[in-house]
């Protein structure tokens, strides 16, 4: 559905160039919701305005259901921007302007007859949940309703593809999970490709299929949530990931472990799908001579996939140990991270 082929977005400043998107390749299938994630300057919003050709690609190729848009008349343009929504983080509605129409707008200057925008605009708002705001302004709603109103408006032309920059980032985490929600219902009941701009990890593990990590202008990493989530590679996506899940020992645990001395062995234990449910460490204790303490842990979910993982402390003489260790990695995956912490 949208292609980015070897794309690059250069601008000029004080002589010199400045490039905001480097040699971008990416492939985002139709129906899918793609997340961009990345810090700010990263030169994702600058990607996300390729695709309606706001920005032109200084190199490459942006494509849009097989077309190039740097090839097409303006008539043509015009007629490929009809099919895409944009959602913005501020919700850039019309004060002045009632919610029916700010949605109505983008068909009124698409010179679609008053009669068929009406049964439109009443059918958008029921759809995205406040239809009794219809006369209501802008400013006598919430951010949460602000934004539903943004939704109303990008879906209003019916698009095939909504392209979504920081359209959470202004929001409470609980009007949060709701717009998020909203938008998963636009994709399964419109069958609408969503590609999401968002610096927040919590946002793309809750909604997306698959994301790509830039930095620097670059995708550093790409991949589904699943693989970047429970594997990240580079330490960028690691960063962002450890936003919403937590690894590290804490310092203060760890001061306490080396204090008591002893022979002690410090492992992370990964856990995936069908394992998350098993009693790993109950057979450890009954079966080996060690003690386990668990340190820290986390389980989530990721994409209907359970996953979590524990850090545990293992006690006990070496032999005992390894043993402990061989029966554990043939059920999941562990490492050591502190060896001898005493």
């Amino acid at each position: 559905m949208i292609e980015f082929e070897g794309v690059s977005k250069v601008y000029q400043h004080n002589g010199e160039d400045l490039r905001a998107v480097d040699r971008v390749d990416l492939n985002i299938e139709k129906g899918e919701i793609f997340g961009v994630i990345g810090f700010s300057g990263a030169g994702k919003s600058t990607l996300v305005r390729l695709v309606n050709l706001l920005e032109k690609p200084t190199q490459g190729r942006v494509l849009v259901g097989g077309e190039d848009l740097s090839q097409l008349t303006n008539p043509d343009l015009r007629k490929v921007r009809k099919r895409i929504g944009m959602i913005f983080q501020h919700f850039n509605l019309l004060d002045s302007k009632t919610v029916l129409h700010n949605v109505a707008f983008p068909l009124s200057i698409s010179g679609v007859p008053k009669s068929e925008i009406n049964k439109r605009v009443e059918e958008i708002l029921e759809f995205v949940g406040i239809a009794e705001k219809a006369n209501q302004y802008p400013d006598e709603l919430s951010g949460g309703q602000k934004q539903r109103v943004g939704i109303a408006r990008a879906l209003a032309t019916s698009p095939d593809i909504l392209l979504c920059d920081e359209a959470t980032s202004a929001l409470d985490p609980e009007t949060t999970k709701s717009i998020l929600n909203l938008l998963k219902k636009v994709r399964d009941e419109y069958k609408i490709t969503i590609l999401m701009i968002t610096h927040e990890m919590n946002v793309v593990r809750e909604i997306c299929d698959r994301i790509a990590v830039m930095e620097n202008g670059r995708v550093i990493e790409k991949g589904s949530i699943f693989e970047l989530f429970s594997n990240p590679q580079h330490v960028t996506t690691q960063n962002f990931v450890r936003t919403v899940m937590e690894n590290e020992i804490p310092p203060s645990i760890l001061e306490g472990i080396s204090k008591r001395g002893g022979n002690r062995h410090i492992y992370r234990i990964t856990f995936i799908e069908e394992s998350a449910g098993q009693p790993v460490l109950s057979q450890v204790s009954k079966n080996y001579e060690v003690e386990v303490n668990v340190l820290f842990g986390q389980i989530t979910e990721l994409q209907g996939i359970p996953f979590g993982h524990l850090v545990v402390e293992l006690q006990g003489d070496d032999k005992e140990i390894i043993k402990a260790i061989d029966y554990i990695q043939h059920i999941v995956a562990i490492q050591e991270v502190v060896a001898h912490a005493g």
